[in-house]
Order: C-alpha cells, then sequence, then structure tokens
C-alpha cells in the first residue's frame, strides 16, 4: 500500500478508535449517569446516529464536489476517496458530537456562542482530516491546502445549518 494511502487511514483508524470507547461510556438504562439529562425523546448514541446521517449526507455531496475540481477526481472512480472520505468523516463526526452531547452543554442551554464553540474545535479536526485526504489523493501541499480552504468554508456552513435545524426539528420526550 502506498504511503499516501497508508496516511490517508490513519485519521480513520484513530477515528473507529475514539468512537466505541466514547459509546461504552453510555449509562445503562435505569443506571444513575454523569451524562446531563435532557429532555429529548432520543437516547444520546441514536440521537448523535441521526446527526450524523443528516450532515454527512450534505458534507460528503460537497466534498465529492469539490474533490472533482479541486482534486481532478471523479465521484464514483475517485480512486477510493468516496470510501475513505465517508468512513472517516462519519467515525470523526459521531465520535465528536457523542463527546459533545455527553460531555457539553445539554441541547436546552445551547447558545449561539457554544456553537461556534462547537463548530471551530470540529472544524479544526475535521480539516486536519481533510488536509490528510487532499494531501493523499492530491498529491501535493498546494492542492491540500486548497482543498482545506474551500471544504473549510461549505462544511462550517453545512455544520451550523444542521446544528439549528437539530435544535428546531429534534424529537421531544412528551411533557408530563
Amino acid at each position: 500500500m502506498p504511503v499516501r494511502m497508508r496516511l490517508a487511514a490513519l485519521p480513520v483508524l484513530l477515528a473507529l478508535a475514539a468512537a466505541p470507547a466514547a459509546h461504552a461510556q453510555q449509562a445503562v438504562p435505569g443506571a444513575p449517569s454523569a451524562a446531563v439529562e435532557t429532555a429529548d425523546a432520543l437516547p444520546v448514541w441514536e440521537r448523535t446516529l441521526y446527526k450524523t446521517l443528516t450532515y454527512q449526507a450534505v458534507a460528503n455531496l460537497s466534498d465529492l464536489a469539490l474533490y472533482d475540481v479541486l482534486l481532478g477526481g471523479t465521484a464514483v472512480a475517485g480512486g477510493g476517496f468516496f470510501v475513505v472520505n465517508a468512513a472517516s468523516a462519519a467515525a470523526l463526526y459521531y465520535g465528536y458530537e457523542y463527546a459533545w452531547q455527553t460531555f457539553g452543554p445539554p441541547p436546552e442551554e445551547k447558545t449561539h456562542g457554544t456553537i461556534a464553540e462547537k463548530t471551530i474545535y470540529y472544524r479544526l479536526l475535521n480539516s486536519s482530516r481533510n488536509f490528510t485526504l487532499g494531501y493523499a489523493f492530491g498529491g501535493s501541499l498546494t492542492v491540500a491546502a486548497g482543498f482545506v480552504a474551500a471544504n473549510f468554508v461549505t462544511d462550517t456552513a453545512i455544520f451550523v445549518a444542521n446544528e439549528y435545524a437539530w435544535d428546531v426539528f429534534r424529537p421531544r420526550a412528551p411533557a408530563p
């Protein structure tokens, strides 16, 4: 396996290693929990899964368009880009979102400031992953930097829109 492909696999492996550890921290139903309970109808792992699916559906389409334009690939036969990007992005987002939902402020206490903070931290992590992908599949530091810059703009907008959409439309527990 070429060195660039091994480098591209590294963030995937790290994210996959972190996700089960975060999921293992989920409390047993009925047991006291250190996690903040919210008025949501969904458990943290399930809400995180759905948020991952909604974010990744749009973000991966955006990434494929950027890959075609900036890295000269094709979305269908992209030399593995689609698979590596989708798997690493979903693993990173799920692990990050699960940790934020478990240890961050409950959804009822979110502010524009907490969403900005959450977005900045995630963009730092995801930009590192995108740089690795851009370099592995684009072959140069310049192309990788361009991919990160374009992705930073598009994915930030998608991330923030997903956050606000989930604040408005998230399932809530029935009122007592």
